[in-house]
């Protein structure tokens, strides 16, 4: 069994509570950290300059991967840290492997990152449109990966208590 193998049934991947209100921290071993941001495409910063200036090694767009809570009135204000919202995201085709599969490439990137002399972040964001679903569940379902490898994660959630986008 590999280390990004879990069934999921019996996996707490997206079962992940966040310590603090916006964010999560998990602590770190080692040379190396990644920062985690989520966000929303559809806000009038879009893509936040913040992330822009960080040169992230990743950017993710889930807004046309998944299918976004939003559109079902009774679940529109909820937000990726709600039970509802995380069984709507990891219910669907695809969510799984996509935070694997995120999560081994940002893995890939540690063994070189934790060779240099000053320590060394990894960057990496994922938007939806509005930052309060998608990319709040994939986010913390990645950095739970990343965890059980010892790599730690600190994520940002950017856009999670902005009003909801109107479109």
């Amino acid at each position: 069994m590999s280390l990004f193998d879990f069934d999921d049934a019996n996996s707490d991947l997206f079962q992940v509570r966040p310590f603090g209100e916006d964010g999560l921290w998990v602590p770190h071993y080692g040379l190396c950290k990644v920062l985690l941001f989520s966000f929303g495409y559809l806000h009038e910063d879009g893509v936040p300059a913040g992330l822009v200036a960080e040169r992230p090694e990743f950017v993710m767009d889930v807004r046309r991967l998944f299918r976004d809570p939003h559109h079902d009135p009774a679940v529109r204000e909820l937000t990726g840290r709600d039970d509802v919202i995380r069984a709507r995201v990891r219910d669907q085709p695809g969510a799984l492997e996509f935070a694997t599969a995120r999560a081994a490439a940002i893995a890939s990137l540690v063994p070189a990152a934790s060779t240099e002399a000053q320590p060394r972040v990894i960057t990496a964001g994922i938007g939806c449109a509005g930052g309060r679903h998608r990319s709040v569940v994939l986010a913390e379902a990645i950095a739970l990966l990343l965890n059980r490898q010892g790599i730690g994660t600190e994520i940002y959630h950017l856009h999670i208590h902005r009003p909801v986008v109107n479109r």
